[in-house]
């Protein structure tokens, strides 16, 4: 197996500006280890494990306002002021309701990378039923393939397996049956953060007409960023890339 913390939060970087990552169903905290050494001049990365994942103590009862509370406890407990909140996937749609929450010291803006929608995340019956089988290494292999469209070397496709593997049963089963179907757009309405929404066209997991129908009327003021030739794992598939324009959006 490769190296894993079960640390609440990881570490890279020490530049003035702070982002706090979360991670999407299926990775853990260093999903994050290949973006976030190409911004550590410039800023100050805190990666999250959610409960569950990446070796950490799961919740009793898993729910997107357990996770959400779990993110902003992290986010008190170091301290932060200033700065930014961004979750892939699964985690966009925690970050948003994390935000919604929260009482004192909001992020000042959100980054949402290939969402799952604030709505209900239209995965086919087949394909979420196929996805219970946990833990299995041949599942968890075709669950990364289906996902990206750009080949990942073999450090990256081995971390990517086995961040699944180590997923809880209980938090793995949880997304799958219950998470990914919480319809929390009426929650999040009056969030007046800024929210970049930075996609693929590509994308297999989150089409095209889920980000302009479900994500971005869901959100008060967004501006997004499509790429093209990249699949739903962005912050492993083009971590330059997308360093390139985490870099030019918070100048």
């Amino acid at each position: 197996m490769d190296e894993y913390t079960g640390l609440k939060y990881e570490r890279i970087g020490e530049g003035k500006k702070t982002i706090v990552f979360v991670h999407y169903f299926g990775g853990d905290a260093g999903s994050w280890k290949w973006l976030a050494k190409r911004l550590r001049k410039k800023y100050t990365c805190i990666m999250l494990n959610l409960p569950g994942f990446g070796g950490t103590r799961p919740l009793a009862e898993p729910s997107i306002y357990g996770m959400a509370q779990y993110i902003n406890v992290c986010i008190d407990e170091l301290k932060l002021k200033d700065y930014i909140l961004c979750g892939h996937s699964m985690g966009a749609k925690l970050v948003l309701y994390a935000a919604q929450i929260k009482k004192a010291n909001l992020p000042s803006k959100l980054m949402l990378i290939a969402p799952s929608p604030p709505t209900v995340e239209n995965m086919p019956e087949e394909e979420r039923k196929r996805m219970l089988n946990h833990p299995d290494r041949a599942e968890a292999a075709n669950t990364v393939h289906n996902g990206i469209k750009k080949k990942l070397g073999k450090k990256k496709l081995l971390y990517a397996v086995n961040s699944q593997l180590r997923i809880e049963e209980t938090t793995w089963k949880w997304w799958l049956n219950v998470g990914m179907k919480n319809n929390i757009a009426e929650r999040i309405k009056g969030l007046d953060i800024p929210t970049d929404v930075i996609f693929s066209n590509d994308d297999p997991v989150i089409s095209t007409d889920a980000i302009y129908n479900e994500v971005l009327p869901n959100l008060s003021s967004p501006s997004s960023v499509a790429l093209s030739r990249v699949g739903h794992l962005i912050p492993m598939e083009a971590p330059r890339k997308l360093a390139r324009i985490i870099k030019k959006i918070n100048k």
